[in-house]
């Protein structure tokens, strides 16, 4: 897994290269994934909570902080927000509540737009559905342990359905999974589903002491993927290897790092390049957790303070409207 020989911003150079050339779907995942499920979460999520802010205008700037505040409430604090599947959720929020602020389309079901891997064919299994919807309502109840804890286990109950539904999809061939942009959301799906388990052990590790015998337990096929390449292989090796030779020194320096040992490829050229970048994607979950690191991942317990790391004014007194929203909304959820 991975490319060893052939680092990751190379590989992705020499793909993107290739890419002009045929095109095929990118398999560059959002940072979200490596960055807020991994032992860094919390430093990832303020340096992106910053970065989001500091992209809007003072006015755009305000709504954005008025949208956190009507959803946190008046002290801004998430529970556990500053790691794992919380912390993921709320850079899906800042995301959400900075497009929504500049006036773009936000949808507010399906697919997360830039969170997965898009599917040129518009196919996704329907696990990412079913992450998507978790991370839309944790802003909702991550200060309500009770509901978190419900909406935890029954996020990963479907998810773990999911995946035996698929498992029989799959044995009679009727399912895509070998794909390469579908098998790579299949493996991001099973990188949630662990850090859902990781979730559950940080709320109640009593309880759930249980699941740290099967937190890597399942998991997408290990196998080659099937590279749909919109064009000739063999017609556009040649014309991506002229273009090589012709390209810039850095091209061509990441070109010599990711060829095989030997100078030759099993396939072409173009599938050589895709598939570097697939795998590349792929090591995503060796850079997140480990089995020598569980015990540190269940240990992380932080909370978010959003108040504290705000750039623009965060108001002390709600007004009667947002105390209105608040209570109404709160009580709905039954957390007081």
């Amino acid at each position: 897994m991975g490319n060893m020989h052939c680092p990751p911003a190379d590989a992705s150079l020499v793909a993107s290269f290739a890419r002009d050339i045929c095109p095929f779907p990118s398999h560059n995942h959002s940072p979200h994934f490596s960055q807020m499920l991994s032992i860094n979460s919390s430093f990832h999520l303020k340096n992106h909570y910053t970065a989001v802010q500091t992209s809007l205008t003072p006015k755009q700037l305000e709504d954005f902080t008025q949208g956190l505040r009507t959803t946190f409430g008046r002290e801004g604090k998430v529970s556990l927000g500053g790691v794992g599947v919380v912390a993921l959720s709320l850079a899906v929020l800042f995301d959400t509540l900075a497009k929504q602020v500049r006036g773009e389309p936000v949808a507010e079901s399906g697919p997360i737009s830039g969170l997965f891997i898009k599917d040129p064919n518009g196919y996704y299994p329907p696990q990412v559905y079913t992450i998507s919807k978790y991370l839309r309502r944790v802003p909702h109840i991550a200060n309500n342990p009770t509901l978190m804890r419900k909406g935890t286990e029954r996020c990963l109950i479907q998810l773990i359905a999911e995946d035996r539904a698929l498992e029989k999809l799959d044995v009679n061939h009727t399912l895509p999974i070998e794909e390469d942009v579908t098998s790579l959301n299949l493996h991001l799906a099973h990188i949630f589903e662990v850090s859902l388990k990781f979730q559950l052990l940080r709320i109640d590790n009593d309880t759930y002491k249980e699941l740290r015998a099967h937190v890597f337990d399942g998991g997408p096929p290990s196998r080659d993927p099937i590279f749909n390449l919109n064009c000739d292989p063999e017609v556009a090796d040649k014309v991506f290897l002229a273009a090589i030779e012709k390209s810039d020194n850095r091209t061509q320096e990441a070109f010599e790092k990711c060829k095989p040992k030997n100078g030759l490829v099993s396939t072409t050229w173009l599938q050589h390049a895709a598939k570097m970048e697939w795998e590349d994607t792929k090591f995503i979950s060796l850079l997140i957790w480990s089995k020598t690191n569980e015990d540190e991942i269940c240990a992380q317990k932080e909370d978010f303070d959003l108040k504290a790391n705000a750039l623009g004014k965060w108001e002390e007194q709600f007004t009667h409207q947002e105390d209105t929203y608040w209570y109404t909304h709160m009580f709905k959820n039954n957390s007081i």
